[in-house]
């Protein structure tokens, strides 16, 4: 073969579509994970602080409802999707859908800003109690600070550098209606240049992020973020693809609720920017597993039929929105390595849908495997209450030793982030490592002791990732779907 009929081949092969060129190159120039805030140098890491509720800027007489640039302005980025104006002049995400009415989840945005202090406005109507509200200089994540939760009042929240200097700052928030940025001149403000598609993504309580530290690290943000993406999440907890959940929810085929997929109908009360994704993401659902069959008979005389029907729904809702457009979908997990036979009949007919539709750019990732593998261990997690004292590495009056291992991880009030047990003193103490940071008598704790443990929220949760778990879930499935969008998408 000459040289020139390879090179035409291999033309051909790359060639790809706008939408699909876009989506490599924000996995080249956008695509990140949270880079830690050792990352920063001590002399630009910002003081913040947080304003009390209602109170003036300090570096203008702006009020804290009224910031300088508000977050319509175009320099402002959204990354959390389209966007919705409320009666207070606040925007938020879209959100998802819960069968009344939608849910604010993960709100991001981001811009450049010059010189050495801005005022953040936000109002107090966040989804977490703590560490609600965070930013990135230059992609590095700062200490989270928390804003009230649920006061209905504006607040400003101050960034002062050390230097001036130009930097681009991403502020996320854990739900949570942001009204803009305050400056002292608004030419300290511009836009970052970059472009990030649009990616919306379908799931349950995993994709909303429960067990994470931060909703803003869950696994369906993180695994967008690592992509370049700017995520439409509509993720409700309890739900699934043939399960309505409970107090007035709904499937994730309902008419209404398939828009948190498709973006079909949706605007942007901000920027009135395309709400059409480059890119869609179903997560399938461990809700979906031990169903009556009064809930899935309408879809098919077998539970695997059913639930191939409503793969189905959504995958012609997606193209009718969105044709040619891709469609990811990823497989059911589990908790650990035993799942029940109704996730792998959901596993074999999610992916003989995407297989019916793989000419028309619908994928399937199957998360069954290798995951499980890193799930399946007894005894991963061990509850326990102990007295703690603040410098010490001594935990004792702890009700039993027994099955506490060297060197598992350890967690609870008054322990540092990464400690472990250094030793196993008595049956009714430890030493840690680092000592404790607080004193404490019967303080609630948790010990890890297997690798399978960081995919647990706690004793009381088996179910969910904790941090560690949503980390590991975002990061291997960002893996997969960064190779499809850089080797198969056309």
């Amino acid at each position: 073969m000459s040289a020139d009929i390879i090179a035409r081949g291999m033309a051909a092969a790359q060639a790809r579509s706008s939408n699909s060129a876009a989506l490599v190159s924000a996995v080249r120039n956008n695509g990140f994970f949270a880079v830690p805030a050792g990352r920063i140098s001590a002399n630009d890491t910002p003081a913040i602080a947080v304003g009390a509720a209602s109170v003036a800027s300090t570096i203008n007489s702006n009020a804290a409802s009224s910031p300088s640039v508000l977050a319509s302005d175009s320099r402002l980025k959204w990354l959390s999707g389209p966007t919705s104006l409320d009666g207070a002049g606040c925007w938020s995400p879209r959100g998802a859908w819960y069968g009344t009415a939608r849910s604010t989840q993960y709100t991001a945005l981001e811009f450049v800003h010059t010189g050495t202090t801005f005022e953040f406005s936000c109002l107090g109507s966040f989804s977490s109690a703590t560490g609600n509200l965070r930013a990135m200089v230059n992609d590095v994540a700062l200490a989270p600070v928390t804003v009230a939760q649920s006061d209905g009042l504006f607040h400003y929240v101050k960034f002062t550098f050390p230097v001036s200097a130009t930097r681009r700052i991403r502020i996320e928030g854990a739900g949570g209606r942001f009204r803009g940025v305050n400056v002292v001149s608004n030419s300290e403000i511009s836009g970052t240049g970059r472009s990030y598609p649009l990616i919306s993504v379908m799931g349950d309580s995993f994709a909303e992020g429960t067990g994470a530290a931060l909703l803003q690290d869950g696994e369906a943000v993180a695994l967008v973020r690592a992509l370049g993406g700017n995520i439409a999440l509509g993720a409700v907890g309890g739900t699934g693809i043939l399960n309505p959940g409970t107090g007035g929810k709904v499937a994730w085929t309902d008419a209404t609720r398939m828009t948190d997929l498709t973006m079909l109908g949706a605007t942007d009360s901000a920027q009135g920017l395309s709400t059409q994704p480059a890119l869609g993401i179903v997560m399938m659902s461990i809700n979906d597993q031990g169903l009556a069959s009064t809930v899935w008979s309408p879809f098919g005389a077998s539970y695997q039929m059913a639930v191939n029907n409503r793969c189905w729904a959504l995958i012609d809702a997606w193209q009718s929105a969105n044709p040619g457009r891709p469609l990811i979908f990823y497989g059911p997990t589990w908790p650990n390595g035993d799942p029940v036979l109704d996730i792998y009949r959901m596993r074999d007919a999610t992916q003989e849908a995407c297989w019916g539709a793989a000419k028309s750019n619908v994928w399937f990732i199957d998360r069954l495997n290798p995951l499980p593998t890193l799930r399946n261990a007894a005894n991963a997690f061990i509850s326990i209450t102990g007295t703690t004292t603040n410098a010490s590495a001594s935990i004792t009056a702890i009700p039993s030793t027994t099955g506490i291992i060297q060197g598992a991880g350890i967690e609870g009030t008054g322990i540092a982030a990464g400690a472990r047990v250094a030793s196993i003193v008595s049956a009714t103490a430890i030493t840690i490592d680092p000592p404790a940071t607080a004193t404490g008598t019967a303080v609630a704790l948790t010990t890890r002791n297997t690798h399978s443990s960081i995919y647990g929220s706690g004793p009381a949760d088996g179910t969910h990732p904790g941090q560690a778990g949503h980390n590991l879930d975002a990061l291997w499935m960002a893996r997969e779907a960064r190779r499809l969008i850089l080797t198969e998408f056309a």
